[in-house]
């Protein structure tokens, strides 16, 4: 069964007034964790609720997981309650990174049944189509339902140690180039890729607005660069966010994906220096 994927502004805007619709703004910057809030204080398209990925789509941090775990189901089903999502709400969801970083809420809330689209070149996609905004805060009308979370995407670590030797799928790196190569490591104590991983940035899936690539053009650039591998693809990156990017794109494109280890390099990077404090223990 096809994925729902894309939404573009004008379609949006058609279905602004929608009864079962929630919106969800996802900005997020790495670097200011206060920022996101902030922008989408100054200003969001009418009716969007904002939902903080550090915070209600990620876990917290601890010493054996990356950056972004994923929240415990029952959090996360206490959130989208909060956010009035439920199986029967249609939901759309942008950032300001061509969805970088809403595809994670997009890959987190359609494996589990929900109808959600991401916005195809985010909020400047809306402002310069010259659609309306607001500012300030709106608050949702809590769901009648809580919904049951289960993560049956998710590859855990244990998969992918017990993958190096039993090669069962083929990992994806979205990361920059030059991060999988180890040659400009900013964010993580350790440099490199995990072992067998190919490397495909999640911004080649954009073009120069902004905007995802054609289908067709997508569907090109990914057969061409997994024409040789058979194993089914799991894709990751530096802490589980933007590898959903390759998900989605790959979706768009009419091609299956779903499989993200969300601990991704971060995670990874912790595992080797936790082998070196042991050889040298």
């Amino acid at each position: 069964m096809a994925l729902p994927t894309l939404i573009s502004a004008a379609q949006l805007h058609e279905i602004l007034e929608q009864n079962d619709l929630v919106i969800l703004d996802s900005r997020f910057y790495l670097t200011d964790l206060q920022k996101g809030r902030q922008q989408y204080e100054l200003g969001h398209i009418p009716g969007a609720l904002f939902v903080d990925l550090h915070h209600q789509l990620a876990g917290d941090e601890t010493e054996q997981t990356g950056r972004h775990p994923l929240p415990e189901p029952s959090e996360l089903a206490d959130t989208l309650m909060n956010l009035g999502i439920d199986s029967q709400t249609q939901v759309v969801v942008y950032d300001d990174m061509g969805g970088a970083m809403a595809a994670r809420a997009w890959w987190m809330l359609v494996q589990q049944g929900i109808e959600v689209f991401v916005l195809d070149g985010g909020f400047p996609a809306w402002q310069r189509a010259g659609y309306a905004i607001e500012a300030g805060c709106n608050q949702a009308t809590v769901a009648e339902q809580r919904l049951t979370i289960s993560y049956p995407w998710l590859v855990s670590e244990d998969d992918v140690v017990a993958n190096l030797e039993a090669e069962r799928f083929q990992l994806l790196d979205a990361r920059a180039a030059d991060r999988f190569q180890g040659e400009n490591e900013t964010m993580d104590p350790v440099a490199g890729h995990i072992p067998g991983a190919v490397n495909r940035p999640f911004m080649q899936n954009l073009n120069e607005h902004g905007l995802m690539k054609a289908p067709a053009l997508l569907l090109e650039e990914w057969t061409s660069l997994l024409q040789d591998i058979e194993k089914p693809i799991v894709y990751y990156c530096g802490s589980g966010v933007t590898a959903c990017h390759n998900v989605l794109a790959m979706n768009y494109a009419g091609l299956e994906a779903k499989h993200v280890y969300v601990g991704s390099w971060s995670q990874w990077a912790k595992r080797i220096l936790r082998k070196i404090d042991e050889a040298n223990a």
